[in-house]
């Protein structure tokens, strides 16, 4: 829903009223269709112990999404923000650990000391992992992958006033590394053989901006074209010619359709 969300937060109001609208009716559609078609549950799966199955299945696709998140965390703050997220992420559990773990309670309902204590190194080691999670804000940036890719330049104002004064066409690809959507717009339509044949073909000059830390020379780049998030495509016509914005879902075709001379 994240593309759909930037879209609507972009968008006017009503629009942005018809796109939550559209998400609720969407969310809310199979619970309506079995009230209004009661017969309709006897065909759901009986409860039994595959929903226990089911549940502890759901938790890989969370373990995933956690190697993902600690991947863009490498290239936000490299191996040190690598370390304090999994540093942090440890203290979390040994919380857990310590809260459940404690002691029981006295026969009176009073608890002991050996509980209090428990108690107190999870309160301790929450706090530990509070800490070390405000700590990752200022783990120096990692290098950023833009400066070493070929046929890339990293974005600035400047530089693409200056190739746009020069009457060259240029590319902008506005990304982050959380940005799933910008990572397979980038694998399949603009790293392939054919885009990059025909940027250095037409002489296309392709800026990148990494918004991964939340650039601000990219948020106000994002702001001057109605956007909120990434990732955003624009292309900029030889000549000084009015810039096209391209969909946030792209393909070789569309890509090579926006830039091709006309």
């Amino acid at each position: 829903m994240g593309v759909a969300i930037a879209a609507a937060l972009a968008a006017s109001a009503p629009m942005t009223m018809l796109v939550f609208l559209a998400m609720g009716l969407g969310l809310a559609a199979p619970f309506l269709v079995l009230a209004c078609f009661p017969p309709l549950t006897r065909l759901m799966p009986k409860p039994g112990r595959w929903m226990v199955v089911f549940r502890q299945a759901l938790a890989f696709p969370m373990y995933g999404a956690a190697i993902w998140l600690l991947w863009v965390m490498a290239q936000e703050a490299g191996p040190a923000g690598v370390l304090a997220t999994a540093g942090g992420a440890l203290l979390i559990g040994f919380a857990g650990w310590a809260w459940n773990a404690a002691a029981p309670v006295g026969p009176d309902g009073a608890r002991t000391v050996a509980s209090r204590f428990a108690r107190a190194t999870a309160f301790a080691a929450i706090l530990g992992a509070i800490a070390v999670g405000t700590g990752i804000a200022y783990a120096p940036a990692a290098a950023e992958a833009t400066r070493a890719e070929a046929g890339t330049e990293r974005f600035s104002a400047g530089l693409l006033a200056t190739l746009r004064a020069e009457g060259r066409p240029v590319f902008v690809n506005m990304t982050a590394a959380w940005c799933v959507t910008c990572l397979v717009n980038e694998r399949l339509a603009l790293s392939s053989d054919a885009v990059r044949e025909h940027f250095s073909k037409h002489g296309i000059a392709y800026l990148k901006g990494d918004w991964t830390r939340q650039d601000a020379a990219i948020t106000a780049f994002l702001r001057e074209h109605d956007r909120d998030g990434v990732p955003l495509y624009v292309f900029y016509p030889p000549a000084g010619a009015p810039p096209t914005i391209l969909p946030q879902i792209l393909t070789e075709n569309i890509v090579l359709d926006a830039v091709r001379p006309d």
